[in-house]
């Protein structure tokens, strides 16, 4: 079978490689993403695979059947980039990779919150200056003297949760799907209930009609004052106005944002700070806001993963074959 990777990094290759090799699958690099301008360099394979945050337009599952492709394989969880309504349409079966590593994701999320909670962007920025004086931060507060309040609670934010229990944190859970087995570290309770108790909210929600513009500015003003934010799942779930009106007026003690609404204008790229965009520039100058460039995933596991299992899924489903990874109707 010929598989066409589109958008395929460098650190994705030794594995892309390695996998051709076990499988005996011919694999071709493309180094941008799936798009109407590079789908017709999928003609003459048999499935393809992309991993990206810009749309999937509908004309591009069109032309992936009329030549005679009948998936895509997508390298990464969130899979808001598909147009759900064309692929089914057009015949496209679409897998993602929902587990290649939670723990890389919550791993970050929790270095990212004891990164706001000593202030240690305050004091990087001091100590670059010559101070070394404890003022120069301010004074922390430990974890385990704080509830968090993690909204969503599937692999990702349940390996978050687990971290933070072990830490000695309170856990509050907000989620439509109810895991019993969480019940030893996550109090299950609704939105509203968590907002008012969390000193902490870090969401790990996929990006759907439920999520998308959910921290609005009421949600806002239904949070404790001093609260921490964290957001390592999609930009869009966000209101960043209104984000950052909390962070001037002391309504959020801090944030850690892997991810924003307009991160494809800026994000894998470099760029002069005054090329970036107005609100990003307002926030990254801020001393208790942290934008990192959409790394809570980067690591060694969660790339070998999200190349294997994506590959496995492309020959499956071109196969006709079943993968518990299908997004289905």
């Amino acid at each position: 079978m010929k598989i066409l990777m589109y958008n395929a990094v460098e650190e994705e290759v030794p594995f892309m490689t390695a996998w051709s090799t076990k499988t005996g699958h011919e694999v071709v690099r493309e180094v941008g993403p799936l798009s109407e301008d590079n789908v017709d360099l999928a003609k003459d394979f048999d499935a393809v695979s992309s991993q990206q945050t810009t749309a999937i337009p509908a004309i591009v599952y069109k032309k992936l059947n009329e030549y005679g492709i009948k998936q895509i394989a997508l390298r990464q969880v969130g899979y808001d980039v598909f147009d759900l309504p064309a692929a089914f349409e057009n015949h496209i079966r679409l897998s993602n990779v929902a587990a290649y590593s939670p723990r890389a994701i919550a791993e970050y999320t929790l270095t990212q919150l004891f990164n706001v909670l000593r202030h240690n962007k305050k004091f990087d920025r001091a100590m670059a200056t010559g101070d070394y004086t404890w003022a120069a931060g301010g004074q922390a507060r430990e974890i385990y003297q704080l509830t968090v309040a993690v909204i969503g609670v599937g692999r990702i934010g349940t390996a978050f949760a687990q971290m933070l229990h072990a830490l000695g944190a309170k856990v509050l859970g907000v989620d439509p799907v109810y895991h019993a087995q969480n019940e030893a570290f996550v109090e299950y309770t609704t939105l509203d209930d968590a907002l008012s108790r969390a000193n902490v909210i870090s969401f790990h929600t996929p990006l759907n009609d439920e999520t998308r513009g959910l921290a609005d500015q009421n949600f806002f003003d239904k949070i404790q004052p001093g609260t921490i934010m964290l957001n390592m799942s999609r930009g869009e779930v966000v209101d960043m106005t209104a984000l950052e009106n909390a962070l001037l007026s002391g309504q959020l003690y801090g944030a850690a944002f892997d991810v924003t609404p307009n991160e494809n204008e800026f994000m894998d790229q470099k760029q002069s700070l005054s090329d970036l965009p107005e609100n990003i520039q307002r926030l990254t100058a801020l001393d208790n806001f942290y934008l990192s460039p959409h790394i809570a995933f980067y690591t060694n596991t969660a790339i070998k993963n999200m190349v294997e299992i994506a590959l496995n899924d492309a020959v499956t489903l071109a196969n006709d074959g079943y993968t518990e990874n299908e997004i289905l109707r």
